[in-house]
């Protein structure tokens, strides 16, 4: 009967093809996600590097123009000071002429507080203040001590950040060595200026409110900063990474690094030495605020990921349905044919590949038909001859059951040929050995022997080994050992037919052969058997304390 599958493709065809359809839409959106997430994920690196790179640069940026004008700020009044000190000769000038050079050098730089003259041996000899009333107090024993070593080696001397106590004003001693046209050291030239301008060029360098900008010394003392409190407070920087990098250092390059800054949050970095003073300029921004910008775009960068992802699920899901549709018919027919329905045609329509695949699939079905048909022929013959060919193995299989019975009872038979027990008399018997010995072997005589002796009770055991080629270290005291056994059941062995060789063999072991009792041949023993008398005889015999020629063996 043939079956024409025409009918529109309902809902409970398409959740059949549910599996197949999901994992092509998978697929799709797999492909379309890797491909965005791989884009995406180099754009948001090359973003964050080139975001690093202008953040450096700009850190830097800042550090070096702060260094630049802190470098001016300094220069300009060491220039001030040592042109003063040339042109007036304050070396050899009168007290009013020095007095005069001061107080003009105070009009011409506001920021110059107060300027003092010492004599090399450490006297004033004049001074000069912006406020009159200010005296020259700032001139405690350890400064002085400190201006005269380092002008006495004609260098400049620049002081840490000192703190008026009377106007809260900072300000930084600088000191020049006062020599005449020959280079003699008459002195120092020392001057007291206001350092609020270095204050206010900290502050000019923030770039936000949580940025920091300060300068600090080797030592790690804040000279100045954007947050004038710490300064006031007198904080120390020396635990902070990059200010601990500058005291390693003595290179005046810029520097960036990331690190815990000095508010204890975790920074983007940057510092630029001054070389003259040993001062650095640090810039520091929070890395949360340093990196704000591309975190944000990242953020965008992510939700538009998210709805590519959506919208190419969305196109995916679209397109395995519409590519499973037509597909689900074949299904169908599949499963009717899995079923057991031979006779079973698929219509053909849709696209051109399923168009080909429904005529390869009818074809197939017909080919199949045909197959079995033929197959179960097939079957049917190999069925008899499986039938015929298992008969013959049964048969063949009894056979071999039957010949290895036979084997193991001639394997018994054999066993018992190779240790014979024989009685010779009613009190002795005779256990003639040939061939090598082994272990196993060795285990069957003397299980054998005892047996023998338990079931005779016999009173002698005559083991000849004259057929025993060879005799080594393990069958001499197998030999012995049957002996002791033989004793502890009552009985006497005789160890007969031992030839030179083997005698020297076992004396050369080193063996105790004081329990074994030998004989030379197997007739001598029987001789002696044979003139015995009868056992009523032996008996009294033994009663009258004589003894057989073969109880001799066993004194």
């Amino acid at each position: 009967m043939n079956i024409t599958l025409s009918t529109p493709i309902s809902a409970r065809s398409l959740f059949s093809a549910r599996s197949l359809s999901f994992t092509l839409a998978l697929a799709l959106i797999s492909l379309s996600v890797v491909a965005l997430l791989v884009s995406n994920s180099l754009q948001m690196a090359s973003n964050w590097q080139v975001h690093a790179r202008g953040l450096a640069q700009e850190q830097q940026s800042h550090a070096h123009g702060a260094a630049i004008e802190v470098r001016t700020f300094l220069e300009m009044r060491w220039n001030t000071l040592m042109t003063a000190s040339k042109v007036a000769s304050l070396a050899n000038a009168s007290a009013e002429q020095r007095t005069e050079t001061l107080e003009r050098l105070l009009v011409l730089d506001p920021l110059l507080e107060q300027l003092v003259l010492l004599d090399d041996e450490r006297f004033v000899v004049a001074t000069a203040s912006q406020n009159r009333s200010k005296t020259v107090n700032f001139l405690d024993p350890a400064l002085i001590d400190d201006i005269m070593q380092q002008t006495m080696l004609r260098n400049r001397y620049v002081s840490s950040l000192r703190i008026d106590a009377a106007t809260g004003e900072p300000g930084i001693v600088l000191a020049l060595p006062l020599v005449d046209a020959f280079e003699n050291y008459h002195g120092a030239l020392i001057a007291t200026i206001n350092a609020r301008l270095l204050w206010e060029t900290m502050k000019r360098q923030t770039t936000n409110a949580a940025s920091l900008a300060y300068i600090v010394d080797r030592q790690g003392n804040l000279l100045a900063c954007s947050d004038v409190a710490r300064v006031l407070r007198g904080e120390n920087a020396a635990h902070v990474a990059i200010v601990q990098q500058f005291t390693r250092e003595r290179s005046t390059s810029v520097q960036t690094m990331h690190y815990t800054g000095l508010s204890g949050v975790e920074v983007v970095g940057s510092y630029e030495a001054l070389s003259d003073p040993a001062w650095a300029v640090v810039i520091e921004t929070p890395r949360a605020v340093a990196y704000a910008p591309v975190i944000a775009d990242l953020g965008v960068s992510g939700l538009v990921l998210v709805g590519a992802i959506i919208a190419s699920g969305g196109i995916g899901v679209f397109l395995a349905r519409w590519l499973m549709a037509p597909l689900v018919d074949l299904t169908r027919v599949a499963e009717r044919i899995a079923a057991g329905e031979r006779d079973v045609r698929v219509a053909v329509g849709g696209p051109r590949e399923i168009q080909v695949l429904a005529r390869a699939f009818s074809t197939m079905t017909a080919q199949l038909e045909a197959h079995l048909e033929t197959l179960e022929q097939r079957v049917a013959q190999r069925t008899a001859d499986l039938q015929a060919a298992l008969a013959e193995v049964e048969t063949k299989a009894r056979e071999q059951a039957r010949l290895l019975e036979e084997i193991a009872q001639q394997r018994q038979v054999i066993r018992e040929l190779s240790v014979p027990v024989l009685p010779v008399t009613d009190d002795a018997l005779v256990m003639p050995l040939i061939g090598a010995i082994d272990t196993e072997r060795l285990a069957d005589i003397q299980d054998r022997a005892l047996h023998a002796l338990q079931r005779s009770r016999a009173r002698y055991l005559l083991v000849d080994i004259t057929g025993v080629p060879v005799v080594d270290s393990q069958v001499a005291q197998g030999l012995i050992a049957i002996a002791s056994m033989c004793r502890l059941l009552g009985a006497g062995m005789v160890l007969i037919g031992i030839r030179p060789e083997v005698a020297q063999t076992i004396v050369g072991l080193g063996l105790n052969l004081s329990a074994l009792r030998t004989a030379a041949d197997l007739q001598t023993v029987l001789r002696d058997l044979a003139g015995q008398h009868d056992d009523r005889v032996g008996r009294n015999d033994v009663a009258n304390g004589h003894r057989s020629s073969f109880d001799l063996y066993f004194r």
